[in-house]
């Protein structure tokens, strides 16, 4: 295990930042904002922010030698503590490092400050900053690509598996360098210091460099160089001459100023480059015309989010955020200028390999060596409680189960279900586990929260965690899992309004089969409805929106009726949400020659009968979520009072691809619909959910 990635933490990371990161904030005031420290009893994004405190809350930011003007990681965590600053009031300041030995004078300039939290930025200042911590104990810290083995209880680790995203970016160069150069391919990188930050790029870009040529019985080869310096760009744009001379056709710059000096000897002399830790794009004007896409990791919401965490009084001091693939921490930009020119056969590869790095069937390389997470002496023992809807509804208690299934398979656990039958189920099912000993009970739905709550009092030392509810004030020994779904729902609003204007132009109606009218329901409801009229705004129509609370999650025939009753007056696609009650309402659609949304996971893989009628589906990772605190539990973080929140940014929510329709759906559509998601996430799109918010 490397000390300063922590990969294993990512539930950690989850549950101790997002719980706040993802929560809408304020206008700019000149005064910090401040809420209740305990989480909400709605998902946080529910919650409006409470009204400024008078104490203007100081955050000092202190670089590493590469500067503030890196265009890469200084910038770009900078960038963060500058949103802070506008939508949080925080009163933000920088310090320059020139040497290393700069580290200690510029922590304590602002220790000696009072300022409030102090971001220090990159793997070089890991010493200098555990050090000043333990000088200022009442002092906060985070520091950035580093994480403390034993932890620091005033200190915040930020880090990144950036090997998750290097890898189909080696993959991507090598293609590249086959398409352009087929007699001689080859790929380099010119690359800072080498450190860990550092490293886990290059090991990673090389084996998916390896890996393209394993699957397509290639020879790219690779060749790169280590400068040394990180504030060195001329130096950079030597070894990448050095490198083009030898015949590199792409270059990876990797390393601040350095790196991007190798991009700008790729732009002279005709090449092509990837640029690294932010999207290079939009921060190198001179180079952003060769650049193939770059190696994102997002330090500007991972720094705004421990921002906003200290200001709910949720400061996550001793824990660890890991950005990953799987919460949209790290990724790969978008191909821009060579969208056109990229095969689609060749996304559809990157998007199956990144696919497998999260799911694990595809191994980076990185850590070296790393063994796999060993499977526990003792057998932990984990059971699920359901929600009335079944452990096979295809939809929400399916995605969850699946997700303790590869927690058994993976982390050796024993994972067992209960379905309840009936509401008065829930306590007497949890109970059962409760007294067989297991170790965590995970109850799934909003309708299991007034028993999980008494349950958890009844069994204090029995952990808990529940879906779709958190509780205000938080209770120790339950972890909450909730997600922005409406996040989703609004561009999913927008698309079946689109389609259905495409395909019944003179009368177009969507449509909705949901299940019970709770929140967890209705936050979907609210944004698919304002994603329609967002569509009507923007395009002169008049989409209409019809649909049905059936009230139960178990009633596919009543679903189907209720499908077929909106059928007959008109609506052209319908959104299932509800369990089998909404995938009910999608058998409707099927039968009728319609169209459908599905929800909760992609329903084209767990609705194979209705699957030619899907043009996407609504998505929430309970999967994901539920490893990841079955991971932490067994690392000995179990993050009981937490909350995790599944978002956009975060890749807890988001859309399924359109499968069968990805032909007919017009590319501008695709755009406008990329745009909104982007929108949202930014903040300048609401959804509408919460009503008022």
């Amino acid at each position: 295990m490397r000390k300063w990635t922590f990969a294993t933490l990512t539930a950690v990371v989850i549950l101790s930042l997002m719980v706040v990161g993802c929560q809408p904030t304020p206008a700019p005031t000149a005064a910090p904002t401040e809420a209740p420290t305990t989480a909400p009893t709605q998902p946080p994004a529910a919650q409006p922010t409470q009204p400024p405190a008078e104490k203007v809350v100081k955050v000092g930011m202190v670089s590493d030698v590469g500067g503030i003007d890196d265009a890469s990681f200084n910038q770009n965590t900078w960038e963060g503590l500058k949103r802070a600053q506008e939508e949080l009031g925080v009163q933000a300041q920088f310090i320059e490092s020139q040497a290393q030995a700069d580290y200690e004078k510029n922590i304590t300039e602002f220790a000696e400050q009072d300022y409030d939290l102090i971001i220090t930025v990159g793997f070089l200042l890991g010493d200098a900053t555990a050090k000043m911590a333990q000088q200022y104990p009442d002092t906060k810290f985070a520091i950035v690509d580093y994480a403390y083995d034993p932890p620091i209880p005033n200190v915040a680790g930020i880090v990144f598996n950036t090997d998750e995203a290097a890898f189909p970016i080696g993959y991507l160069a090598a293609a590249w360098a086959d398409m352009k150069d087929p007699a001689d391919p080859q790929v380099g990188y010119v690359a800072g210091m080498k450190i860990p930050p550092v490293e886990i790029f290059i090991v990673a870009y090389e084996n998916g460099v390896k890996y393209y040529n394993e699957k397509k019985g290639k020879n790219v080869q690779v060749k790169g160089v280590y400068v040394g310096d990180f504030e060195a760009p001329d130096q950079g744009k030597i070894q990448g001459n050095s490198l083009i001379d030898e015949g590199v056709d792409v270059i990876f710059g990797v390393g601040g100023k350095t790196g991007n000096g190798g991009l700008a000897a790729a732009k002279e002399r005709g090449k092509w480059g990837i640029g690294v830790d932010v999207d290079q794009y939009y921060t190198l004007p001179n180079e952003k015309d060769i650049l193939i896409s770059s190696c994102m990791k997002r330090l500007d919401n991972a720094v705004f989010s421990v921002v906003e965490a200290l200001l709910k009084g949720q400061f996550p001091g001793g824990s660890v955020y890991v950005g990953t693939l799987a919460n949209g921490g790290v990724g790969m930009a978008p191909y821009h200028d060579f969208e056109d020119e990229i095969p689609d056969e060749l996304k559809q590869e990157i998007e199956a390999i990144k696919q497998g790095i999260i799911d694990g069937t595809i191994k980076t390389g990185w850590p070296v060596g790393e063994e796999p997470t060993p499977t526990p002496a003792v057998q932990v023992k984990v059971g699920m409680v359901s929600d009335v809807g079944g452990i096979d509804d295809a939809s929400f208690n399916q995605n969850t189960w699946e997700g303790l299934k590869r927690a058994q398979e993976e982390l050796g656990v024993q994972a067992q279900f209960i379905e309840s039958q009936a509401q008065a189920d829930y306590e007497k099912n949890i109970t059962e586990f409760a007294e067989q000993d297991y170790d965590l009970i995970i109850t799934v739905g909003f309708l299991l929260g007034d028993a999980t709550a008494k349950m958890a009092q009844q069994y204090p030392d029995t952990k808990f965690a529940i879906v779709d509810y958190a509780y205000d004030p938080p209770i120790p020994n339950v972890a909450g899992i909730v997600f922005n779904t409406d996040e989703a729902a609004f561009p999913i609003g927008y698309l079946a309004a689109a389609w259905a204007d495409m395909k019944d132009p003179a009368d177009p109606q969507v449509g909705y089969v949901a299940g019970m009218k709770i929140p967890p329901v209705e936050i979907f409801i609210v944004a698919y409805e304002n994603g329609v009229k967002y569509y009507n705004e923007k395009k002169g129509k008049n989409v209409q929106v019809k649909g049905v609370y059936v009230g139960d999650f178990e009633a596919p025939d009543q679903g189907k009726i209720q499908g077929n009753s909106l059928i007959d007056e008109g609506v052209d696609v319908i959104f299932g949400v509800g369990g089998k009650t909404g995938n009910g309402g999608l058998a409707a659609a099927k039968e009728r020659g319609k169209w459908g949304i599905g929800v909760d996971v992609d329903q084209y893989y767990t609705l194979p009968n209705e699957k030619d009628i899907l043009i996407s589906s609504c998505m929430k990772r309970l999967d994901n979520a539920v490893f990841s605190v079955v991971e932490a539990l067994l690392k000995g973080q179990f993050p009981g009072g937490s909350v995790y929140v599944g978002t956009l940014a975060n890749g807890g929510v988001g859309m399924a691809p359109y499968h069968d329709f990805e032909d007919e759906i017009p590319d501008e559509l695709k755009q406008e619909i990329e745009a909104i998601k982007q929108g949202i996430i930014d903040g300048t799109i609401k959804t509408g959910w919460p009503v008022g918010g």
